[in-house]
């Protein structure tokens, strides 16, 4: 017998409960906390989810006997580009209820103590986020100051214009994690929680002249909801979708969610380094398991979303989002990812390589959505790399990013490689022809310069705002050339 769908979604802010229905569920989490609930601590700046300012803190009791006994650890999110519905089952906390009456917390008064604050219009967010990094290390038993270097890393997706960053990475080095209150015990319970799990067993169908909204609890179910209506995007986390929303370009008005599909949250890992990853999977999740594995992925991950985002935005979103300067497509096409699709007519798979079609075009057909992605990690002794060239190191759009990896036989020549760039075409690329070039050669100075010549026949990119044309070929070759002397110790 099929559920009956819930017509509100149901969340808890600061420990209080929320019901919400269509007419403003469609609405981003940062408008409704300062226009429908009057916490207006929470700011809105960027509306694009790069400035930090409007970090509030999340907890999803998860799904499934996977997630039984997770730690209730809360998590710094944007508020501005994500909507009311994608929270579902969430509880969040704000800025508003850190201090105890008139009495600040110890990050409060660290930013006080320390003049980490001068507008203040960003402070708010500089607070959630560290107070997102206390939680952390309150649920790990981890009572000291907080490490310089570690605070910086938490604060990257928050940015100031007027104080300086000295004063707040002051701030926060300031104050013994052991004086705080946990979020987590202040503001969520077993009661919320139990609540909270009953309420994701149940679909969710919102519907207002505005907004429609379905999260079905099995795939099957949300395939059939996508062929029955193919204007309806699948919302993962929205942090692209979400943007061209708050700038009016493009309207969220028909999502399909799959936040209450148990299986899409599935991350596994084999004995022979195959990782599948569904579409629930984020890539704060994906990085903390191949943080030991293959720390150049995690090396990777750090620099091209900030913590909020990471959080809560997910692999599969940034593969789907079908971007051609998306920086997770060119790793894991070096890492021969194959799509898991999920379909009105069952499951199939497809080549990551042969997944993209053309300019934000891919291979899915009516009916279908992406289920999970499948790579393998690179084997031991196999020579790997991941590269990303922008303006900023940090939480910047590439021009050029390139995942490469080459294994050796035993007699030392090139087996197996690949290389995959993206920001080079309509789609990321595998580069076939230099691939072959160097198959079964030893490596050497001179193969390097043949194969950047490769590169610039084989590759053809356009121009635009990030770089020309040619400035992004011979950036290719760069990158090859930096990985030949950074891997093999060969100059051209």
């Amino acid at each position: 017998m099929a559920l009956k769908p819930r017509k509100t979604v149901l969340l808890y802010i600061n420990g209080v409960r929320h019901e919400i229905g269509a007419d403003r569920a469609g609405w981003m989490l940062a408008d409704y906390l300062r226009v429908s609930m009057g916490l207006t601590g929470t700011k809105i700046v960027c509306a694009e989810g790069d400035c930090g300012a409007c970090t509030v803190l999340r907890f999803f009791p998860g799904l499934g006997k996977k997630n039984a006994g997770r730690s209730r650890e809360f998590l710094s999110v944007n508020s501005c580009i994500t909507t009311i519905a994608q929270l579902d089952g969430s509880s969040l906390v704000t800025i508003d209820a850190l201090a105890k009456g008139d009495e600040l917390n110890p990050v409060q008064e660290a930013m006080k103590s320390c003049h980490g604050s001068q507008c203040g219009f960003c402070t708010p967010g500089f607070v959630m986020a560290l107070s997102g990094l206390v939680e952390k290390k309150i649920g790990a038993g981890v009572g000291g100051k907080l490490d310089r270097k570690e605070a910086q890393n938490a604060l990257t997706g928050n940015l100031c214009r007027c104080t300086g960053y000295q004063q707040i990475v002051d701030a926060a080095a300031s104050f013994e994690v052991r004086t705080c209150d946990s979020v987590g015990k202040r503001f969520y319970n077993g009661a919320q929680e139990k609540e909270l799990k009953a309420a994701l067993a149940k679909p969710v169908s919102l519907a207002s002249e505005e907004f429609i909204f379905f999260a079905p609890v099995g795939l099957g179910e949300a395939c059939r909801f996508l062929a029955r209506a193919p204007a309806a995007r699948p919302l993962a986390s929205a942090t692209d979708l979400g943007v061209v929303h708050n700038k009016g370009i493009r309207r969220i008005e028909k999502a399909l969610s799959l936040h209450l599909v148990p299986e899409l949250y599935a991350l596994k890992i084999s004995s022979s380094g195959v990782v599948s990853a569904g579409a629930r999977v984020t890539l704060a999740e994906l990085r903390r398991a191949l943080k030991e594995k293959c720390p150049e992925v995690a090396r990777f991950l750090d620099l091209f979303a900030s913590p909020q985002i990471k959080n809560i935005a997910t692999l599969v979103g940034n593969v789907a989002n079908a971007s051609p300067i998306a920086d997770t497509p060119p790793f894991l096409l070096a890492c021969n990812a194959v799509v898991k699709i999920a379909g009105p007519r069952g499951k199939r798979s497809v080549p990551l390589k042969e997944f993209y079609l053309g300019y934000r075009k891919t291979d899915l057909r009516k009916g279908e959505l992406v289920a999970s992605i499948e790579f393998t990690l690179p084997a031991a002794g196999e020579l790997f790399a991941l590269y990303k060239v922008s303006e900023r190191k940090d939480l910047d759009i590439s021009c050029v990013n390139a995942g490469l990896a080459l294994g050796l036989d035993k007699k030392g020549a090139i087996r197996g490689a690949r290389l995959a760039f993206g920001g080079m075409a309509a789609t990321p690329v595998r580069v076939a022809r230099t691939e072959k070039i160097l198959e079964g050669k030893v490596p050497s100075a001179e193969l390097l310069r043949e194969a950047q010549a490769s590169l610039q026949d084989e590759l053809t990119p356009l121009s635009d705002v990030r770089g020309s044309s040619a400035f992004r070929r011979v950036l290719a070759g760069n990158l090859l050339k930096r990985f030949f002397r950074e891997k093999l110790e060969i100059q051209s």
